[in-house]
């Protein structure tokens, strides 16, 4: 949100995803790849987003 996200007008907002059943043949997957990353890695990500929204 603000500025670090390059919003000229403060705002928040909400993602609604639709939620299908099974039968329907339609999903979502979120899928995080953490597996492609070492823990080293991460920890180094999250310092930088910590830096960005702090």
């Amino acid at each position: 949100n603000k500025e670090v996200a390059y919003q000229s007008v403060f705002h928040s907002h909400v993602h609604l995803i639709p939620r299908y059943s099974k039968e329907d043949d339609f999903s979502i997957h979120f899928g995080n790849h953490q597996e492609d990353y070492s823990a080293e890695a991460m920890q180094e990500i999250a310092e930088t987003i910590a830096k960005q929204v702090n």
